[in-house]
């Protein structure tokens, strides 16, 4: 009689594996999970034509913010993103060029905590005017 081999998953193959199950269920969930604020402020026939807002997702106690805007498709313009709370300080913008769809995302920040323990501010600049995209959002 022979005796069935099993295999023994070692620890680090069991975390590699865990691991990667949580980039593919993140990845998938983020569209699910996230909260858009949209909407802007500024003239009617521009405006029509630009929006912008922060979608949050949060996932095992980590919060990430992705900026946003859609534009005209190859309307370029120019964003300002400023994250801050928790010990938290980030400031970043540049150049948008949007491509055939319009929707870029602008950048990624992954913090600590709940949305609502930061505030967040997005500025964006079309043809010489400024947009204020909506701040904070509530939490998740």
């Amino acid at each position: 009689m022979t005796r069935r081999q099993t295999r023994k998953t070692d620890g680090p193959t069991l975390r590699f594996l865990a691991a990667g199950a949580l980039i593919v269920a993140s990845a998938c969930a983020a569209p699910i999970l996230a909260t858009e604020t949209g909407a802007v402020d500024g003239s009617a026939d521009l405006a029509a034509s630009v929006d912008c807002g922060i979608a949050t997702v949060s996932h095992f106690g980590l919060i990430t913010f992705r900026p946003w805007v859609r534009l005209a498709p190859g309307q370029p313009g120019s964003y300002s993103f400023a994250l801050s709370g928790g010990g938290t300080e980030i400031d970043q913008g540049g150049s948008i060029d949007p491509g055939p769809g319009g929707q870029t995302l602008l950048g990624e920040a992954t913090v600590t905590g709940p949305a609502s323990g930061y505030e967040t501010a997005l500025t964006v600049t079309v043809e010489g005017t400024s947009y204020t995209c909506p701040g904070t959002p509530g939490a998740i």
